[in-house]
C-alpha cells in the first residue's frame, strides 16, 4: 500500500512540475509582451530570445545572431506599428504543447490596440521556445494574420 501510495505522489510531483514549467511559460511570454508594449527593446531582445533565434515572416527567413541585430528588427517593426497609432499588445490566449521538461511550442493569439483603445488588429504568433539555465528563450517565432475572427487556425 505504502509503495502505491509513493507512486502516486510522484506521479502528482511530476504533471505539479510540468504544470509549473507551463506557468512559468505563460508568465515568460506575458513579460515579453508587456516589456515590447513599453517599448523596452533592448531587454525584449536580451532576455526573451536566444541570440540565434530564427524570425519566419512568411517566406522571408532571419537569423539575426545578437541581441543588438534582435533589437534591430523590433525598432523597425514598432517603427511600423507606430505610424498606425499602436500603443500595446494584449494577449487572448496562449495554447501550449509542451515536449519535454525545456521545450514548447506554442500558439499566442493577441490583440493590438491603439492609443485610444480601438483594436488595430489581431494577430498569431507561433513560438518555440527552450529552457536553458533556468530561463526560457525563444528560439523561432512565425507571426501571422489570424484566419478565423477569434483564434488562429
Amino acid at each position: 500500500m505504502v509503495r502505491y501510495l509513493l507512486v502516486a505522489v510522484l506521479l502528482l510531483m511530476g504533471f505539479s512540475t510540468k504544470a509549473n514549467e507551463l506557468q512559468n511559460f505563460d508568465q515568460f511570454i506575458q513579460n515579453f509582451y508587456d516589456q515590447f508594449s513599453q517599448r523596452k527593446l533592448k531587454q525584449v531582445s536580451e532576455q526573451f530570445f536566444h541570440p540565434d533565434a530564427q524570425f519566419v515572416f512568411g517566406d522571408h527567413i532571419m537569423v539575426p545572431g545578437s541581441p543588438k541585430e534582435i533589437e534591430s528588427v523590433f525598432q523597425s517593426i514598432m517603427e511600423s506599428l507606430e505610424k498606425d497609432d499602436y500603443q500595446k499588445s494584449s494577449i487572448q490566449n496562449i495554447s501550449t504543447n509542451y515536449t519535454g521538461n525545456k521545450y514548447v511550442v506554442a500558439k499566442i493569439y493577441f490583440d493590438r490596440l491603439k492609443r485610444n483603445g480601438e483594436k488595430l488588429d489581431s494577430m498569431c504568433s507561433v513560438y518555440s521556445a527552450v529552457r536553458l539555465e533556468g530561463n526560457w528563450k525563444i528560439l523561432t517565432w512565425l507571426p501571422s494574420k489570424p484566419e478565423k475572427p477569434d483564434s488562429c487556425f
